[in-house]
């Protein structure tokens, strides 16, 4: 088995996995220099060293599914910097790294793949699915077992462009559908419920609510509980304060809450995870949510 199928039965199971932290905390907390259009493709080519030690640190801390750096390979978001026709060769270089960081970890570490994000210059609609099928192309050639999709930013921020990005990569790799949320809406004021079942019948396994605050993921899963389906819910739990403790326990508490997939957002680090990963060793909590019947 596959650490991507291992994961996902864990999921389907109701057992709880835990995702990345934010990639620009880490490196910056680090001491990385992260400033300037498309600056993780070009951490990607100009000092692959940094992104193979922030890879080996996420997987030290505990990640179970792993981020790969490939929200900025894209050509659209590297073209900001005149880089664009080295999208393929740095989507594979990030992703061969994060296959190698995964596969030191002794343990099921599945690569996920980026998809779409908040940088580059906003595309024409006829144009959202070809550069996501390409991009999801380059990613699952490279290796990458899982890909995030993004609804963040100007590249897929209305419905019918999340659910072209969906339907893009979905045709490829499992794919999971990353809904920023803001004030109990999708970042565009859109209705969650809409979004959640806009991105499933498109063909996304999982929807991650990107949330401020605790209460903002327990209220999302809570308004999405009936357009799901078969699919689960996950939260990238945001961390103003800076505070791995503090977030890790309420990373927990959303994990009773609902959520099959806990990853760190805004303002999180390796800290942070790590500290999720100690309080999940035993007993691992699993989701209050029941998974769904066997087919058939």
């Amino acid at each position: 088995m596959s650490a991507s199928e291992t994961i996902v039965a864990r999921i389907r199971a109701g057992q709880a996995v835990i995702l990345s932290a934010d990639a620009a905390s880490s490196l910056r907390a680090k001491g990385v220099f992260l400033e300037g259009a498309a600056a993780m493709g070009r951490l990607v080519r100009e000092r692959p060293v940094q992104v193979m030690r922030h890879y080996e640190h996420e997987v030290a801390a505990g990640v179970e599914v792993l981020c790969a750096l490939t929200s900025e390979t894209m050509p659209r978001a590297l073209a900001q910097v005149g880089m664009a026709f080295r999208a393929a060769a740095l989507t594979g270089s990030a992703i061969e790294m994060a296959m190698e960081a995964a596969a030191q970890a002794g343990r099921p570490v599945a690569v996920a793949g980026m998809l779409g994000g908040r940088t580059g210059a906003a595309l024409a609609p006829d144009r959202v699915a070809e550069e996501c099928a390409m991009h999801a192309a380059r990613l699952a050639a490279a290796g990458c077992e899982i890909i995030v999709a993004c609804s963040v930013g100007p590249f897929a921020s209305k419905l019918g462009r999340i659910s072209a990005v969906i339907s893009a990569s979905a045709l490829r790799l499992p794919t999971w559908a990353l809904v920023e949320v803001k004030d109990g809406h999708t970042s565009d004021g859109e209705d969650l419920g809409e979004c959640a079942k806009s991105v499933v019948d498109s063909g996304a396994q999982l929807v991650l609510f990107d949330v401020s605050d605790e209460h903002a993921g327990l209220d999302a899963m809570d308004r999405t509980a009936s357009t799901l389906g078969d699919a689960q819910p996950g939260v990238l739990l945001a961390d103003p304060h800076g505070d791995p403790e503090l977030w890790a326990e309420s990373a927990k508490r959303l994990i009773v809450g609902g959520a099959h997939v806990i990853g760190g957002g805004t303002g999180t680090t390796t800290d942070h995870v790590s500290a999720l990963h100690r309080r999940l060793r035993t007993p691992r909590p699993t989701s209050m949510r029941p998974p769904p019947p066997p087919a058939g």
